[in-house]
């Protein structure tokens, strides 16, 4: 008989975390994240903590980039 491990909410979060101390690249952590087999919601958790743990000068310059995009119609 075999078994499989379903994956849990927090697998996915330990490798998150893990990915993001290893030094891996913030896009390819998102796109663990949005390949998780896991609800939406837990999703948006995720990738909310693997931001948090980015510096905060790369946050803030993603997020004025960001702004810059959607304020020049």
């Amino acid at each position: 008989m075999s078994s499989t491990h379903q994956v849990s909410l927090d697998d996915y979060q330990e490798q998150v975390e893990g990915m993001i101390q290893a030094g891996d690249v913030f896009g390819v952590v998102e796109d663990v994240i949005d390949t998780a087999a896991i609800e939406d919601d837990q999703k948006a958790a995720l990738w909310l903590l693997a931001w948090s743990s980015r510096d905060p000068w790369v946050q803030r310059h993603d997020a004025l980039a960001a702004l810059a995009l959607v304020s020049n119609p």
